[in-house]
């Protein structure tokens, strides 16, 4: 029923008109509370874009969701003096990330139906945490190979780009693993960390049916939960809990988690990289090593990610608020050392 009465609406809801072709229409619901044009955003802020699409001729088969972050995502370490600065040749290059590509199933609930179906499809995500734009764009596929795009254009200005670290926040939602039937939330659901960016990725574009090899090169930790009742956060090479094999995600980073007695007042004074390293040098081991254990509200969590060659980076991470239950939720902030 809600679905029919969301059709009924559509042609009041629609925030502007797609680009079509004979064989495939696709839109962008206008209302409060969704995006569905160019706008200013907050670092990290949530956001929720609704995708509804028609196919005229034959089936529609598959949404494909593309980002292009401008300059790219990794905090810029300004040189001294801060005039000295080039964006031409010290910003980061462009980045793409392929958010979704997946085969789709469309509905045929109108009266009478659509030849190819209609699909609704709803993408919660979280903006940037660096200053730059993010452009968004959505693709539907019909089964002949015609297709409809819309895209929309993000804003993000952050206040303390010119600090030695980087700072964000991030709010990770793990599907408890004893829920049942919930495949579908446990897709959507925002778990997989970078700590260096805040890019903040659901599994969908982690491990699809085709894993991303990409975007898995891009995940520092993990939130989960086995039953609502704690949360922990897992190196990606952790395979003690992250019961996955080696051909959905072969090559895994490593993030080295340590426990620390820094209180939250301690978290909010580090303002150096020497400070920020100290801490962590200073941590002690968790006992399972490459994960947490059950978080704790104002725990400070101290790390060093291992990426690519030399690429290492140390930060902090604040647990700021915890909600245990079916629909656990852990709120955390980073501070993370800017490497040029």
């Amino acid at each position: 029923m809600r679905f029919r009465l969301l059709l009924l609406c559509l042609p009041v809801l629609l925030g502007a008109c797609s680009k079509t072709n004979p064989g495939v229409q696709l839109d962008l619901i206008g209302a409060t509370g969704l995006t569905s044009g160019n706008r200013t955003a907050s670092p990290s802020d949530t956001l929720l874009t609704r995708v509804y699409a028609v196919g005229n001729n034959d089936s529609l088969r598959r949404l494909r969701i593309v980002v292009n972050y401008e300059p790219g995502l990794r905090p810029i370490a300004y040189p001294t003096p801060l005039s000295s600065f080039d964006p031409a040749k010290n910003a980061p290059e462009a980045q793409e990330i392929v958010y979704l590509d997946s085969l789709i199933k469309p509905a045929y609930k109108s009266k009478p139906p659509y030849p190819g179906g209609e699909y609704l499809f709803n993408n919660s995500f979280a903006a940037r945490t660096t200053s730059g734009t993010e452009r968004w764009q959505y693709t539907i596929t019909d089964k002949q190979g015609e297709s409809a795009s819309r895209a929309y254009r993000l804003t993000v200005r952050q206040s303390d780009s010119a600090q030695v670290y980087h700072r964000f926040t991030a709010l990770l939602r793990p599907v408890p693993g004893n829920r049942l039937r919930a495949d579908s939330l446990r897709a959507v659901r925002r778990v997989f960390l970078n700590l260096r960016t805040g890019l903040l990725l659901p599994k969908f574009a982690v491990l699809s049916r085709v894993p991303l090899a990409a975007n898995q090169a891009l995940v520092d930790l993990i939130a989960l939960s086995a039953d609502g009742n704690s949360v922990i956060l897992s190196s990606p090479n952790d395979t003690r809990v992250l019961n996955l094999s080696g051909a959905r995600w072969p090559d895994r980073r490593t993030t080295v988690l340590k426990s620390t007695r820094l209180s939250d007042t301690d978290f909010n004074n580090a303002a150096t990289g020497a400070t920020i390293a100290a801490a962590f040098a200073a941590g002690t081991d968790f006992p399972a090593v490459t994960n947490t254990g059950p978080l704790s509200k104002n725990e400070v969590i101290a790390f060093q990610v291992k990426g690519d060659g030399t690429d290492v980076f140390t930060g902090l991470l604040l647990v700021t608020n915890i909600v245990l239950g079916t629909s656990p939720t852990v709120a955390c902030t980073v501070k993370v050392q800017k490497v040029p």
